[in-house]
This record gives C-alpha cells, sequence and structure tokens, in this order.
C-alpha cells in the first residue's frame, strides 16, 4: 500500500510541477551515472553499477522514514509522466493555433524525427506515436518494475537504460534492456488495448506488430493504432536517413484530436494499474 501511495503522489507531482524545475536535479544524477559508467569497461558496468544501484536501493528501502523519502525522489527523477505530456501538449497548441512550423520544430525536439517534411496528419502520426513510446520507456516500464521490485526495481531498470544509451555500451546492455522490456511492454500494450477498441487492438497486434525494425515498439504501436482506430507507422526521417516502418491500423487517418485521445487512454491505462495494485495489496 505504501508503494502505491508513493508511486501515485510522484506521478501527481510529476503532472502539478513543471518538468523544467525537476530535470536539473534529474541531469545531475544521470551524469553522475555516466561519469561511473565511463570509468569502468563494458564488462563491469552493468554488474557494478546495476548491481550496487540494486544493493543500496535495498538497505535504504528498509529505512522506515528514510526510505519513503528516498523512494518518492527517485519516483519523481525517474518518471518523466509531467514532461511527455508538456511536450506532446504543446505540440497540440502549435497546431490549434495554427503555427505549423512551430509544431514541427517542437515535433522535432520530442521526437528526434525530422518533422519539416511533414503534414499535419504527419506530425500528428509522428506525435502520437512518441508519446506512447516515450510513457512506456519513462512512465509504464519503470511502475512496472517498481511494482515488482520496489526502489531496488526501479534503480534496476533506470541505471540499466542510462549505461544502455552510454556510447560504447555495447550490444549486451542493450539487449539486458530489451530483456527488461518484453513483459512490461506487453503489459502496456494489453492495457491500451484494454482501455480503447481491445479486438481490434488484439488483432493489429498479433497480425502486424513483428513486422516493425523493433519488435517492442511494434508491439506498442499496433496495439495503440488499434485501441484508437487510426493509422499509424510509415516512413519518417531520422538523422537524415529516411526510415520506413509498415502502415499499421485500419482506421482513419492520423489527427490531431488523436495527440489528446493518446493522452486520455494513457491516464486510463494508469488508472487500472491504480486500481489493479490496489487490488492485488488488500487481499
Amino acid at each position: 500500500m505504501n508503494a502505491l501511495i508513493l508511486a501515485v503522489a510522484a506521478l501527481l507531482f510529476s503532472r502539478l510541477v513543471a518538468s523544467d524545475r525537476i530535470e536539473p536535479y534529474r541531469l545531475q544524477v544521470i551524469s553522475a551515472i555516466e561519469k561511473a559508467t565511463d570509468a569502468l569497461p563494458n564488462t563491469l558496468r552493468l554488474p557494478v553499477i546495476v548491481g550496487g544501484s540494486v544493493t543500496i536501493g535495498a538497505i535504504i528501502a528498509y529505512m522506515p522514514l528514510i526510505g519513503a523519502v528516498v523512494t518518492f525522489c527517485a519516483l519523481v527523477l525517474i518518471i518523466e509522466y509531467g514532461r511527455v505530456t508538456e511536450d506532446s501538449k504543446a505540440i497540440l497548441t502549435e497546431l490549434r493555433s495554427g503555427s505549423f512550423s512551430q509544431a514541427q520544430i517542437k515535433l522535432s525536439e520530442f521526437s528526434g524525427t525530422d518533422a519539416s517534411q511533414l503534414d499535419e496528419n504527419g506530425v500528428a502520426r509522428i506525435t502520437v506515436e512518441s508519446q506512447v513510446l516515450k510513457l512506456a520507456q519513462k512512465v509504464f516500464i519503470p511502475l512496472a518494475w517498481f511494482a515488482l521490485g520496489g526502489l531496488p526495481g526501479i534503480l534496476l531498470y533506470w541505471t540499466s537504460t542510462v549505461i544502455a544509451q552510454r556510447h560504447g555500451s555495447g550490444e549486451t546492455s542493450e539487449r539486458w534492456v530489451s530483456l527488461l522490456n518484453w513483459v512490461p511492454v506487453r503489459l502496456m500494450a494489453l492495457t491500451l488495448g484494454f482501455m480503447g477498441d481491445r479486438e481490434r487492438s488484439r488483432a493489429i497486434w498479433t497480425r502486424q506488430a513483428n513486422d516493425f525494425s523493433d519488435p517492442e515498439a511494434g508491439v506498442l504501436i499496433a496495439a495503440t493504432a488499434g485501441a484508437l482506430r487510426v493509422k499509424l507507422g510509415g516512413s519518417r526521417c531520422v538523422q537524415g536517413l529516411i526510415k520506413q516502418e509498415p502502415l499499421v491500423g485500419d482506421g482513419d487517418d492520423a489527427a490531431r484530436y488523436h495527440i489528446e485521445e493518446t493522452q486520455s487512454l494513457a491516464e486510463r491505462s494508469l488508472l487500472l494499474w491504480a486500481v489493479a495494485a490496489l487490488v492485488i495489496t488488500a487481499i
């Protein structure tokens, strides 16, 4: 029950406090992890950094008051729900105000995709996809590991992702993160489908998710396309190269209102996870 309260409090804090106020502290912690990572050879990065973080987290978690405070701070730093919401809403605001070029610029910053050649449907499509993928990486998967292992669990996942994103960490760390993602990604996809058009979500996921270059992204994008009854996927420009993904879904072309629907779908999914956690802890 305490873990659930801390998680809900961190989500609310993330939504109520501007992400710019939290980001400097997050970057300081990430910088410290990266410096420690760079000081170690590849073979020792995962066992030393991740193992050390999990061990320290396990010790702190058993300290009554200090454990709760540190856990809440860790949740606030790791879960970027507010930032993902702010960024997607900023794109939607620019679209509604008619500032299409500004929407393209904000989308490029949000997604890492060159949005300069996209039309409004393309901007909406990439925004929806980026929302889902970022919500998975920065909200749902960390919460799943927190539910499974408390403070050690969320530190296990977060430090693993920081190492995997560090240049020169090698394929082992990437495969390790993919392993950590496997169950939470599919649990999130199931939840999104359940809170939307579940039959269409399941069907599109089953038929088309494996066609993506990144299977994890494919699962989430296909499930979302079905849940929202929208077409996602297709081509995009990343770092000057055209990346072609399959077009999934048999609904409408993506439009600006789908950005709001994606946020609403995520909120309902988080609520379902909270209710499920409450029921499990009450048993």
